[in-house]
């Protein structure tokens, strides 16, 4: 690959990763916040309004930002039954119709997403609960998110019709 598409291809996957990198820490401060629920529950008799709503939100915004990392990565759920029974050059076109659905599917998910968070937005429509976080909030992940997922599984699909080989699977990150 020339080195000022490898230099776009990089910065591309490694602004997914660390996005990737930087949500996964959600899940830490989730853990700490349960915790600290539990502790104030059944040692202090004393629960909190904020920790289950917040943690569900975190783990919305974590889950649907990991995805595209966790593609570039390889670390999706995969099903090899047809793959595995077919040559090297079946498998590039088997991998290129994969990207090309999945790319299709999260455009049009992350296009759903956008629309109903400007939507929840527009009505004010917020949880039913003390601090009435706004749905915008949760469905703005999933557009975010599925947009990068379509990012990623575009730039996949076009390196792999421009080099016309499968990318390894442990190290699709690295080779960049």
């Amino acid at each position: 690959m020339p080195p000022q598409e490898k230099k776009w291809v990089g910065t591309i996957e490694s602004t997914i990763m660390r996005i990737g990198e930087y949500s996964s820490w959600i899940y830490l401060f989730i853990g700490i916040i349960v915790a600290y629920e539990v502790a104030s529950r059944y040692f202090f008799n004393s629960p909190t309004d904020w920790v289950e709503e917040t943690s569900r939100l975190g783990m919305v915004w974590a889950t649907f930002l990991l995805f595209p990392a966790c593609m570039g990565r390889r670390q999706l759920i995969s099903i090899t039954l047809f793959s595995d029974a077919v040559g090297e050059r079946a498998k590039v076109v088997l991998e290129g119709i994969s990207f090309a659905i999945i790319a299709l599917a999260c455009a049009v998910v992350s296009f759903e997403a956008l629309v109903a968070a400007i939507d929840a937005a527009t009505v004010g429509r917020a949880t039913a609960s003390v601090l009435r976080i706004p749905y915008w909030l949760f469905y703005l992940p999933v557009a975010i998110g599925f947009f990068l997922f379509f990012v990623q599984a575009a730039l996949e699909l076009i390196l792999l019709v421009a080099t016309g080989q499968r990318r390894k699977l442990e190290l699709a990150h690295e080779e960049i």
